[in-house]
């Protein structure tokens, strides 16, 4: 039996709410991977024009999916 239209759109939308969570969990690991390796270096990656790429990248990703920062930092964390 199929699942009512508005069964599937919800289980679509957290099926692409999981995605893009995990795709900005990834992009955040990316970022602090970027930072480390610049303090490494003994520099402010704050002044990074790649991390700062990556930074911005991470924030429209979240905002264009209703993500929070918070909810990334868990998912993150959770992969660790």
């Amino acid at each position: 039996m199929a699942k009512p239209a508005w069964l599937q759109s919800q289980i679509d939308d957290r099926a692409r709410t999981a995605d893009a969570l995990g795709a900005a969990a990834d992009q955040m690991n990316t970022c602090r991977s970027i930072a480390a390796g610049i303090q490494a270096e003994g520099r402010d990656h704050t002044a990074d024009p790649q991390w700062r790429s990556a930074v911005r990248e991470w924030h429209q990703m979240a905002d264009a999916h209703g993500i929070d920062d918070h909810d990334i930092s868990a998912e993150v964390a959770r992969r660790r």
